[in-house]
């Protein structure tokens, strides 16, 4: 019996093995893999987790506020009773000046009492519970940071793979032309009309495309790794990708002149930051002021030689209080004259760094804008010298072919359309990267 529930078993584990190996890679648009990241990402869950112990932060300071309710149960076991000393003179025939010890109390007590208070005036409690709701703003404020960052990195996460898998495409399409050009040539070389020296030029042309397509494939690999780690997905995960760059590139055109970047969190954030500084000296000049409270207890005590408390005709004593405490602050030794200039100045420095970080977004937003459109302009200018290239690599093939050309002419073009290839590429990249710091600095993520 136990030999067919292990056979079972294995079958079970194998067909779930095998359901795991047919299962399709996930796929993502560009939008889907941002909102998969800010969904999964350690970042903003991290965010998430900062925002609810802000929210249990004001619940914490609400709580101080309100009524509290304490019960105790003393129980005291006199196994040797206090002693104290009586003067002589109180019993009849003391002597005067000396002292008779006695002890008094019985060996078991028990005290069982509640007590009660209720804050009724403090200024700092007051505004704290306002200090601490305006800290939950900022944190949230942080949480959209966070969700931004996310976003922005996946886009380029994601441009990072299509700029990879752009680039094996073209040295896969330059080994084949290649792999033409050498088969053509090296019938040439048969036939006699061409010398061996322009065979093995191509050669080894060929060979440094197969080595640069073999790092491409692991760049690109490292890529999509990097990708899936910035969405918040198991490395070793499948995906594929249903974005391309012609249809990214057709959205290319970014907002480069209205501004939305108010709306970006750091504004949020450092305006909450000077509130906090605001309530901080609003909270020490609370310093200054009474403190009233209501309090109350109530308590039963039992004193005993054995211990019967459970004995309910035993006699329990009671004891009541209700009363009123005001406490007034007259003089720290400059204590809190010291703290509240230390809060103004506190206050001070907030402001200045809200000031020096407006300014900072708005440089920032003019060199991603600067950047943005040299990119443009780079890339147009690539377009044109890939276009050139090529037509100069066809023309000098051409000639070759007809035997009024030179392989050097031939390698040299070839080398050039490669260049230009490659700076076609670093330009189509930096033109994605530069529209997402762009975005992001505008405010529209």
């Amino acid at each position: 019996m136990k030999s067919r529930i292990r056979v079972v078993i294995t079958l079970i584990l194998v067909l779930a093995i095998k359901s795991s190996w047919g299962q399709a890679p996930a796929s993502f648009s560009l939008k889907e893999a941002q909102d998969y990241g800010v969904t999964n990402h350690v970042q903003v869950k991290q965010a998430q987790i900062d925002v609810q112990k802000a929210e249990a932060t004001v619940d914490e300071r609400l709580s101080s506020g309100f009524p509290q309710l304490n019960a105790s149960i003393d129980y005291q076991n006199f196994f040797k009773l206090p002693t104290s000393l009586i003067p002589a003179e109180f019993f009849e025939g003391g002597v005067p000046g000396e002292f008779i010890p006695v002890q008094f109390g019985t060996e078991q007590n028990v005290t069982a009492g509640i007590s009660a208070s209720q804050l009724l005036f403090n200024g700092a409690w007051f505004i704290g519970v306002n200090a601490a709701k305006t800290y939950v703003g900022m944190v949230e404020a942080q949480q959209t940071l966070a969700t931004q960052d996310v976003k922005k990195n996946v886009e380029q996460a994601y441009y990072s793979v299509l700029i990879a898998e752009e680039f094996e495409k073209l040295l896969e399409k330059n080994i084949t032309n290649l792999s033409t050009v050498l088969h053509e040539v090296s019938e040439m070389n048969k036939q006699g009309f061409v010398e061996e020296i322009d065979v093995d030029r191509l050669k080894i042309s060929k060979s440094t495309l197969d080595g640069q397509l073999e790092n491409a494939k692991r760049q690109t690999a490292l890529a999509e790794a990097y990708l899936k780690f910035t969405m918040g997905i198991e490395v070793n995960a499948p995906i594929t990708l249903t974005d391309t760059l012609g249809g990214l590139s057709a959205e290319m055109n970014a907002a480069t002149g209205d501004q939305n970047y108010l709306a970006r969190p750091e504004f949020t954030i450092m305006q909450t930051l000077v509130d906090l500084n605001e309530y901080n000296v609003r909270v020490n000049k609370s310093m200054y002021l009474p403190t009233l409270a209501l309090y109350g207890s109530y308590s039963e005590n039992a004193q005993r030689n054995e211990f019967n408390f459970f004995n309910g005709d035993e006699e329990w004593y009671e004891t009541g209080i209700v009363g009123v405490r005001m406490d007034i602050p007259i003089f720290s030794g400059f204590q809190r004259k010291a703290t509240l200039t230390n809060a103004q100045l506190d206050l001070e420095k907030a402001q200045l760094n809200q000031q020096n970080t407006t300014q900072g977004i708005l440089l920032e937003i003019e060199s991603a804008r600067t950047t943005y459109l040299n990119a443009q302009t780079d890339l147009q200018t690539q377009n044109e010298n890939i276009a050139l290239a090529q037509k100069i690599y066809n023309t000098t093939l051409i000639k070759y072919k007809a035997g009024v050309g030179s392989s050097i002419e031939l390698t040299s073009a070839e080398s050039t359309l490669y260049q230009t290839q490659g700076s076609y590429i670093g330009a189509l990249y930096n033109l994605l990267t530069a529209k997402t710091n762009l975005t992001k600095s505008l405010g529209y993520y």
